[in-house]
């Protein structure tokens, strides 16, 4: 038989509440690793995209016969190298990144002349700089095999760094 007017105990509905905390908690869980393996594949797809706009600059440059500016390639911005626009680029500063930047942005340590990831999410991230800020450094190499014979060029990472959200 079933009761439909029978009233509610106290501790059917503390376990119904119990039941949806558990659920609500497993659910934010998974969206926060998602939203950590989202802001990762982000700021890979960013890299990659300053990688190939050097290479091109690079080509370009060295069909010209400009090998000086290549070869101050490693000291400069790679955003401002490739003209590229980015709303969470924040432009250039000295030394350590500034206390009160807000994760996700990039910069450009001039003292260093390294890019700069400020990661909003770290959950999953280990190793990375050794800012008091978490920071990802990534530094402008030029590779050559004779003084005017370039192999290439790419942004690689200073320090090792682990960010595997979702493992």
């Amino acid at each position: 038989m079933i009761f439909r007017n029978r009233p509610r105990t106290i501790l059917q509905s503390a376990l119904y509440i119990a039941i949806v905390g558990i659920v609500a908690a497993v659910l934010l869980e998974r969206l926060l690793t998602l939203a950590e393996a989202a802001e990762k594949a982000a700021m890979e797809a960013t890299v990659s995209r300053l990688q190939a706009a050097l290479y091109a600059k690079t080509a370009l440059l060295a069909l010209r016969g400009e090998y000086a500016a290549i070869d101050a390639l490693a000291n400069q911005s790679p955003f401002l190298i490739v003209a590229a626009k980015a709303s969470n680029y924040l432009g250039e500063f000295d030394g350590l990144p500034p206390e009160g930047v807000e994760g996700g942005n990039w910069l450009f340590d001039r003292v260093r002349a390294e890019l700069v990831y400020v990661p909003n999410l770290t959950r999953f991230l280990s190793g990375g700089s050794d800012d008091p800020v978490p920071a990802i450094r990534f530094r402008i190499e030029v590779r050559k095999t004779t003084r005017h014979a370039y192999v290439g060029v790419g942004l690689t990472p200073v320090n090792g760094y682990r960010w595997e959200p979702g493992t």
